[in-house]
């Protein structure tokens, strides 16, 4: 499975990374990574096109998209879009963000934010 990382890089400008997700675990029929803490959980729903400039992810969080879709443009140009079931981990904090554009609404997501000392590492295959 990806997730996408976006991030900040040494040049202060918004990146993304593919992250391809590991699952050692095995529980019958299923596969899973091994458990992480986080800080909470919140669904989010938008029912407007709407366009947001450049802006800082408000801390490190897990977005995972389950209705609409949305662009999240980088500071270096790149865009991609996310639809349902896409998963992404913002963690560009600081530097100058993404913008973030509504392709499709309603747009609903969840949100799960990660302790700051969260090893993205734990995840990756």
């Amino acid at each position: 499975m990806k997730v996408t990382r976006i991030y900040t890089g040494d040049d202060n400008r918004s990146h993304f990374e593919d992250i391809e997700v590991d699952f050692p675990e095995r529980a019958g029929l299923s596969a899973r990574t091994p458990a992480f803490e986080a800080q909470s959980i919140s669904f989010r729903e938008a029912d407007e096109i709407v366009e947001l400039d450049f802006h800082n992810a408000p801390r490190r969080q897990f977005v995972v998209t389950i209705a609409g879709r949305a662009e999240i443009e980088c500071g270096d140009g790149s865009k991609l879009a996310f639809g349902c079931g896409d998963v992404f981990f913002a963690e560009d904090t600081t530097g100058e963000g993404h913008i973030t554009r509504s392709l499709e609404v309603p747009r609903r997501s969840v949100v799960v934010p990660v302790p700051d000392d969260f090893d993205l590492g734990r995840v990756r295959g």
